[in-house]
């Protein structure tokens, strides 16, 4: 029997943006299969710098949880660098914001101190990092990996230059977490900000996310991934996954469909 198809609820978001580059990234096997060949895309500093930190988070919090006190603060900010260089390690695409290794280290740290200041103690953690799965359809699992719960709430903590829109991934996580026997009554965004180096770290934001309109979101997006795929093992038709050229990360720099044969929607120079 062949393995099933994942679905991350992380994911859910993105496919809202461009069903067709998500697709590309998601079901990158079939649509090679199909004979459409497809990009590789750089990975951003923004997103190791993102992972790091939640690196260096969930050391502090597993230690507050086994022994009733975050982790020092030098043994989680070691382990958030020690989660950087080895990403930075793999090749990723700077930018701007982190032009370069030494300054992406004291964006992690003071990101991670900021979280600690101003996150960590709203809540006391009962677990972390709880990944879980549920069948969506024959053959396709919904899956996610909550980052922190805390009695009957659900936190994540979320980095990058600015607050997006994640209401679909954590709709997603309140089902799962409910599929496996627990209640929830919140569901919270802890947002810290990724800026400049030249300028003081911003403060991190806890934003409340209704639950009722995240559980929608997700079970729709869900639905709509599941109907989109299954027309695409169909038809093999690259518009089983509706485009859209006006998103903002439409390009060959964020796309693995941009420039090729399964999708030719996006804005190109005149000849």
């Amino acid at each position: 029997m062949p393995e099933p198809l994942v679905i991350r609820a992380s994911s859910l978001p993105g496919y809202a943006d461009c069903p067709r580059r998500s697709a590309a990234r998601l079901f990158r096997r079939e649509i090679e299969d199909a004979g459409y060949q497809l990009r590789t895309t750089a990975n951003g500093i923004g997103a190791a710098i993102g992972t790091a930190t939640h690196a260096g988070a969930h050391v502090a919090l597993h230690e507050r949880i086994q022994r009733g006190e975050l982790a020092p603060a030098d043994v989680a900010e070691d382990a958030a660098i020690t989660d950087l260089r080895g990403r930075v390690a793999d090749g990723v695409e700077w930018d701007e914001v982190s032009p370069r290794p030494n300054t992406a280290e004291r964006q992690v740290v003071r990101q991670l101190r900021m979280w600690r200041q101003m996150v960590a103690p709203q809540f006391v953690p009962a677990h972390v990092e709880v990944r879980l799965e549920a069948d969506l359809a024959p053959g396709i699992v919904a899956a996610g990996q909550v980052d922190v719960a805390a009695g009957n709430t659900i936190r994540d903590l979320k980095t990058g230059r600015m607050q997006r829109a994640n209401g679909a991934q954590y709709g997603m996580y309140s089902l799962l977490w409910q599929a496996h026997g627990h209640q929830i009554d919140n569901l919270l965004e802890d947002y810290v900000p990724r800026a400049p180096i030249s300028k003081l770290q911003p403060p991190a934001v806890t934003t409340a996310v209704d639950i009722a309109d995240a559980e929608a979101a997700a079970t729709t997006l869900a639905k709509r991934m599941v109907a989109d795929l299954t027309a695409f093992r169909a038809t093999g038709d690259p518009w089983s996954f509706v485009a859209n050229p006006s998103s903002m990360l439409c390009g060959e720099r964020w796309c693995p469909a941009a420039n090729t044969k399964f999708c030719l929607s996006h804005i190109k120079s005149k000849a």
